[in-house]
C-alpha cells in the first residue's frame, strides 16, 4: 500500500508565487493547498492536516506573528518555513527565497528528513 503524499500549505499573497510553488511541489510528488493571505490559511489549517507549510513573511491581511501562532496552534507538529523574496539574502534565520526553487526544494526535503 502506497503511503499518503506529504502535504504542504503555501500561504502567500502573490498569485503568481502560489501557482509557481504549487506546480513545483506538486512535480516533486507532494500533496499542496494554496492560502491566498492569512486568513485563509488559518480558515484551511482548520480543515485539514498538513505536514508542512510555507508562509511568506510578509501576508498582508493578517499580523505575522499572530498568523505563525494561530497555524502551530491548529496544525501541532507540523513544520514551518517561513519564505521572503530578495534573492541572496542570507537564510541563517530559517527563512527561503521564494525564487530560489532548489534551494526550497532541498530545504523541504532536509526538514522533512528531521
Amino acid at each position: 500500500m502506497a503511503s499518503d503524499p506529504i502535504k504542504i500549505l503555501i500561504v502567500d499573497d502573490d498569485e503568481q508565487v502560489l501557482i509557481a510553488l504549487e506546480r513545483l511541489l506538486e512535480g516533486e510528488g507532494y500533496s499542496t493547498a494554496t492560502a491566498w493571505g492569512g486568513r485563509e490559511a488559518l480558515a484551511l489549517s482548520e480543515k485539514a492536516r498538513f505536514d508542512l507549510m510555507l508562509v511568506d513573511e510578509h501576508v498582508g491581511d493578517v499580523d505575522f506573528d499572530a498568523l505563525r501562532k494561530g497555524l502551530a496552534v491548529r496544525q501541532p507538529g507540523a513544520c514551518q518555513l517561513l519564505m521572503h523574496t530578495r534573492k541572496g539574502r542570507p537564510t541563517s534565520n530559517g527563512t527561503i527565497c521564494k525564487w530560489e526553487h532548489a534551494e526550497m526544494k532541498a530545504k523541504i526535503r532536509c526538514v522533512l528528513a528531521a
